[in-house]
């Protein structure tokens, strides 16, 4: 998730409720499109698991956001996590960073087009169809329409761009009471077959790194706001409990939604109504994965400028239709979650280290678990997800 263009705030432009603003600027950043995505992908691999499943990533996800703002809080202006790791462990940090989100976001928009495209496949009979490359077109399409719209001089009014999270969970919400898209069988695009319990578990806790990218939020909100250390951790408490309340809910209602296939026209409409949500944030997350791709270049690195060049923009609009092509498999949503998923882990576990090289005595004994946790994660479930 990109901070705002500004790379500072003034002493008097500061909230007068700095901890409200904190836990809504960070809840803004974490709800997106895995309001939609996530929860059917959860409840597909986890099976009676699932609230455990969410449970565990919530709590991960609060840990990393107080350590993170713990860090920056004192220490730093306004920034990305790019540039926050950057400025604490130096520039080789800085592109590392970059780096693994500017390709974790185009694997993200594959992942998300090729949701679409089995919502619109599963409007027919409620049932998620087999793996196949019969939902490529539609992804293709999906994708067409997001890249084509960040290639235009469109720019998203502010007031859409803030009201779209609560579309896309009440949205997300009635698909969880109707139980639509219905809970697939292994071998469709929202769970691959041949896994074992144990590994889909492991896969479902990695997806859903991609509904927590946002986490990293707080290295703007925080200075930006310029709370003391209590405000800054109960924003974050703040922040992270709201988060908790929508995704629980939806884990919920997906799992004691009606039994009964939804009405065909409401099938469409939730599916219509599905893809044109999700190619609205195809179309601001390729322009983020532009600007960011942007920086890896020396004269582009503290470029402030709002839009990136099209040749860029298109240029990552290609991968993600390559990335696409690769998601026409059995799983082939969670897998290509795995790549925002692996930039999460990769960024989150920098900022550890910036917080056992430079924080005081307590922020190092955080960072250091949180860095532990991170490459326990990693360890345990590399070989689980090893044979998908």
């Amino acid at each position: 998730m990109e901070p705002p263009a500004s790379s500072g705030t003034a002493a008097g432009d500061r909230p007068a409720h700095p901890g409200r603003t904190i836990a809504g600027q960070l809840a803004r950043g974490v709800l997106g499109a895995g309001l939609l995505v996530m929860p059917p992908v959860v409840a597909a691999l986890s099976g009676g698991d699932g609230l455990l499943v969410w449970t565990a990533h919530l709590l991960l996800g609060g840990t990393v956001a107080l350590v993170l703002a713990e860090l920056v809080r004192a220490r730093l202006g306004p920034a990305s996590l790019a540039a926050a790791v950057g400025s604490l462990l130096g520039v080789r940090a800085e592109r590392v960073v970059d780096g693994v989100f500017a390709v974790a976001f185009t694997a993200g928009q594959a992942a998300i087009a090729w949701f679409a495209a089995t919502a619109l496949l599963t409007a027919a009979d409620g049932t998620p169809p087999a793996a196949g490359t019969d939902g490529l077109p539609l992804a293709l399409g999906v994708l067409a329409v997001g890249v084509a719209g960040a290639l235009s001089p469109l720019e998203p009014p502010a007031a859409l761009l803030r009201w779209r999270p609560w579309a896309a969970g009440a949205l997300a919400l009635a698909c969880g009471v109707l139980l639509w898209p219905a809970v697939p069988e292994a071998g469709t695009a929202l769970a691959p077959a041949g896994l074992s319990d144990g590994s889909a578990r492991w896969l479902a806790l990695a997806a859903l790194f991609f509904a927590g990218v946002g986490w990293e939020s707080v290295t703007h909100a925080v200075p930006a706001a310029g709370a003391g250390a209590r405000r800054t951790a109960a924003g974050v408490a703040l922040g992270t409990a709201g988060v908790a309340v929508v995704s629980l809910g939806l884990a919920a209602a997906q799992a004691h939604g009606a039994r009964a296939p939804a009405p065909e026209p409401l099938r469409w409409g939730l599916a219509v109504a599905t893809a044109a949500v999700l190619a609205s944030y195809v179309l601001t997350n390729v322009r983020t994965a532009a600007r960011i791709a942007a920086r890896l270049h020396p004269a582009g690195r503290r470029s402030a400028a709002r839009r990136p060049a099209g040749a860029l923009v298109a240029g990552v609009g290609a991968v993600c239709c390559a990335f696409a092509w690769a998601g026409a498999r059995d799983g082939g949503v969670p897998l290509l979650l795995l790549g925002p998923a692996a930039a999460a882990v990769v960024g989150y576990a920098l900022g550890a280290v910036a917080a056992v090289r430079r924080g005081g005595a307590v922020l190092r004994c955080a960072g250091a678990l949180l860095l532990a946790v991170l490459v326990g994660l990693a360890v345990l479930a590399v070989p689980s997800l090893s044979g998908v």
